[in-house]
């Protein structure tokens, strides 16, 4: 081999390493992002997890009615007051917001990661038994009006 063999075939081999080096890097850069991600999802369901205990665990008039309350926006204000001071504390970078719906009859959290995952959750009142009358005595029953349906013949049946 002369000196320019050498020297083209070193310069090849340093290119090809440095391509790898540059492979490797990124491809180490991808899963430490990817781990980031997949910690800020569990992080943001462990959040969404935790609400439905939170909801079941007791009635916004307490024990002083029969039943469930009528007034789904008075029950959202009481939901979104038990998820501010009941869910658990937030991971470092996710940030929860925790507000009524436009109508007022639902309550929307949302949780969102640095990276940009937005997590989006409608709960409402109705759902959880809390407003929309469930408790209210059932209307009286309408008595069974005859039917104008002929009955079906078989097809053994002689018509006569």
């Amino acid at each position: 081999m002369n000196l320019v063999e050498v020297i083209v075939a070193s310069s090849l081999f340093l290119s090809a390493c440095g391509g790898a080096a540059q492979i490797g890097s990124s491809s180490a850069q991808a899963m430490a992002q990817s781990r980031s991600r997949s910690g800020a999802m569990e992080s943001i369901e462990v959040q969404l997890l935790a609400v439905n205990p939170v909801l079941r665990v007791s009635d916004p008039q307490g024990d002083a009615h029969d039943g469930p309350a009528h007034d789904c926006s008075g029950a959202a204000r009481w939901m979104q007051q038990q998820l501010a001071a009941a869910l658990p504390p937030l991971p470092p970078g996710v940030h929860r917001q925790i507000s009524l719906a436009e109508a007022g009859d639902q309550v929307v959290l949302v949780l969102q990661a640095p990276d940009g995952l937005r997590r989006e959750r409608r709960y409402s009142p109705a759902a959880f038994g809390l407003c929309g009358g469930f408790g209210a005595a059932a209307p009286a029953e309408q008595p069974a009006q005859p039917s104008a349906v002929q009955p079906i013949q078989e097809p053994g049946d002689a018509l006569l």
